[in-house]
């Protein structure tokens, strides 16, 4: 997944950059759903002390949040077993998320697998970006519906391309699994030139 999320963010970084958006490992979530049992317990959560991972992420020269990235993307595991994207919107204080088996889980399920994100992302833009821009209140956030199921696994990096590109054709929902074999195929080409290769060159 942190193969995929960098091939994207080297693929996709002209039009990053015009959108002040920036694709992130799946580190980035996971660091904060281990960190969720500490968060609640605490009682004065402005003092907690964040990970060095999570500070370095959000922190990177070029990829600051807030300063120089507005949107992040990167992918989220649920249950240990199914993989889903998220479109975090920091300035809006949103999050559309980008599930192609939208039955698998109920919207109860869905807020608590999300509560370590949303509760714990205006404390990190607060506390550790050191940006006073919003409230402390927690982010919202919406599954996004109509879209192409993959009953075989998740394609959650088809759906941030289209997220960060306006959902143009063939669009979310008019996906088809052949349509995704062909773009698991070219993310393997694409991975290989970006990050193979220049490794032997």
């Amino acid at each position: 997944m942190a193969v995929l999320m960098h091939m994207l963010d080297m693929h996709h970084k002209d039009v990053l950059q015009m959108e002040n958006a920036t694709f992130m490992p799946p580190t980035l979530t996971s660091l904060r759903q281990s960190k969720d049992r500490q968060f609640q317990a605490a009682v004065k959560k402005d003092k907690i002390r964040w990970d060095h991972r999570i500070s370095k992420l959000i922190l990177l020269p070029c990829k600051t949040w807030i300063k120089k990235v507005n949107k992040v993307y990167t992918p989220m595991i649920w249950a240990e077993r199914h993989w889903v994207g998220l479109a975090i919107n920091l300035r809006a204080g949103h999050v559309d998320v980008l599930d192609s088996l939208p039955f698998l889980y109920d919207e109860e399920d869905v807020q608590r697998f999300l509560r370590p994100i949303l509760q714990m992302l205006p404390y990190l833009i607060r506390y550790v970006v050191k940006n006073n821009s919003r409230d402390l209140s927690t982010f919202t956030c919406q599954r996004k519906t109509g879209t192409y199921e993959n009953t075989r696994s998740g394609d959650y990096g088809k759906f941030m391309e289209l997220h960060l590109y306006g959902d143009p054709f063939p669009h979310k929902s008019g996906l088809t699994d052949d349509i995704v074999d062909k773009v698991r195929r070219q993310y393997a080409m694409k991975a290989y030139k970006t990050i193979v290769l220049p490794a032997y060159y």
